[in-house]
């Protein structure tokens, strides 16, 4: 099977609070793995539809304020009773705002001076 992936993806662990704009629902779950392009969640609220858009507030340690970005719901599917797994497609690609989530999970390290 051909790989469609644009942007590498990196396993993670990130609290996340988000608002399905549509329904003006909010909710809590934990992303995955994420890349500059989006993000795998594993939420248990059962609303969420594929094309849904939502607001997102990634809580990074370290910070003050939840790192904030935008997408769609590409696609669902349920792994356990009241589980399920999503995939959410970045409404624009933000590499700062990428950089900035992943060095303070420790994925990304700055490179040394030279």
């Amino acid at each position: 099977m051909e790989e469609r992936r644009v942007f590498k993806r990196f396993d993670v662990d990130i609290p996340v609070k988000f608002l399905i704009v549509e329904e003006n629902k909010e909710g809590m779950g934990k992303i995955m793995d994420i890349s500059a392009g989006g993000v795998g969640l594993v939420i248990t609220f059962e609303r969420m539809q594929p094309f849904m858009h939502l607001e997102l507030w990634l809580q990074l340690p370290d910070t003050k304020e939840p790192f904030h970005t935008s997408g769609k719901v590409m696609w669902l599917r349920q792994v356990q009773p009241a589980v399920f797994r999503v995939g959410i497609q970045f409404d624009k690609v933000d590499f700062m705002g990428m950089s900035k989530v992943l060095r303070a999970k420790g994925v990304l390290r700055d490179s040394p001076s030279l």
